[in-house]
């Protein structure tokens, strides 16, 4: 790796050194760094609100007339805000799977017939998080269900992972027709990661219970119901299918698949944003993230001895190279704007801008930190 600085007089190199017997001293044009000058052990975690914005907290969610009905036959999109809004913008999807298809909308004609869309996204997320030839979720209490539902966060939003103990979920009873209860009842729920034996490694990377309880006041430990499991490097959470029946008033319709379905992607939306409408703190969907940055820190080290001068046409008189101000000649002073890094082969791959211009000359070095992130 080497530096080339430049200045507000050079874009190139260093100098051209001017016609005469004076000793102007080393001139460079590319200077390499050594090992004294890269430290690349530096690593740091950035939390951040999980939702757009910078919004640590939904507290309206919105579907999309836009998006085709043959994808919600699968999944919705849902958005923070009306999609045809300014700023709006993807910020999870939720589907409902079925090991065997049941509650699928297949069509009466066409392309559709006998697809079974409950069935391919119990397919996509079984490989996608269990390890091979492992046929079903398993939940706490080693309960197993052939149904789930699913919330996947939209990979720009969590970045490396969703964080851990920073998520709240909440959701509304459902009545028999699909529809928000007037019971008003809310189920929230968060990870049992405070609980340092329930990591689980699997295919889908780390995994955690789902438990009933708050973020203030922790997990409500006399509800011992399987709610579901946590994917954090996924940014994926599966609800138990059979715990939302009995807890949640969800009646998932089990049976074969039908040309309308049952349509358990749009319950769960459904129970996701009739809990905000109950309450817009405790129904939020709360979350953060973090990201992982690995940084590499040069120091661009300029001696007294160099780039001091420039190959700008700016600095000399005609075709004779004459520098054009005799105080240049044994007093040269040059100002350093940025620094360019350039690989073995001499290939640009990043330039560093200077708040300011730093004035270089004979008399005075410079010591210029660089950063770079991951």
């Amino acid at each position: 790796m080497a530096i080339l600085p430049t200045n507000t007089m050079a874009s190139n190199l260093d100098r051209t050194q001017p016609i005469g017997n004076s000793n102007y001293g080393n001139g460079f044009s590319f200077k390499s760094f050594d090992d004294s000058s890269i430290n690349n052990y530096q690593r740091q975690v950035v939390t951040a609100p999980l939702w757009s914005g910078g919004q640590a907290s939904l507290r309206n969610i919105y579907t999309s007339s836009a998006q085709s009905s043959n994808e919600k036959r699968y999944y919705y999109d849902v958005y923070n805000s009306q999609s045809n809004s300014q700023g709006s913008a993807i910020q999870f999807s939720v589907a409902y799977g079925d090991l065997y298809g049941s509650g699928s909308s297949t069509g009466s004609t066409g392309t559709n017939v006998y697809d079974y869309p409950t069935k391919a996204i119990y397919s996509q997320y079984r490989q996608l998080l269990l390890e091979p030839n492992v046929p079903l979720f398993t939940f706490e209490n080693g309960e197993t269900s052939e149904y789930v539902y699913v919330i996947n966060v939209n990979r720009s939003r969590y970045k490396d992972k969703i964080d851990t103990n920073t998520w709240q979920l909440s959701l509304a009873e459902l009545n028999t027709t699909g529809a928000v209860s007037s019971s008003n009842k809310l189920v929230t729920l968060i990870d049992d990661a405070t609980a340092s034996t329930t990591e689980l490694a699997t295919q889908g990377g780390r995994v955690f219970n789902i438990r009933s309880g708050s973020l203030i006041n922790g997990i409500y430990t006399a509800d011992t119901t399987p709610w579901g499991l946590f994917y954090p490097d996924n940014g994926i959470i599966v609800l138990n299918g059979k715990a939302l029946d009995a807890s949640a008033s969800f009646t998932t319709l089990r049976s074969p698949a039908t040309a309308s379905g049952d349509n358990g992607a749009l319950k769960l939306f459904t129970a996701i944003s009739g809990a905000m409408t109950i309450s817009s703190t405790t129904g939020s969907f709360t979350a953060k993230t973090s990201e992982m940055y690995a940084s590499t820190y040069y120091f661009a080290r300029l001696n007294n001895n160099e780039f001091n001068y420039t190959s700008n046409p700016s600095f000399y008189s005609g075709s004779t190279n004459i520098v054009k101000w005799a105080g240049m000649y044994d007093n040269p002073r040059t100002y350093v704007t940025s620094i360019g890094l350039y690989n073995d082969n001499f290939d640009l791959l990043a330039v560093a801008k200077l708040n300011q211009p730093i004035a270089k000359t004979f008399d005075k070095e410079v010591s210029i930190k660089i950063k770079l992130d991951f």
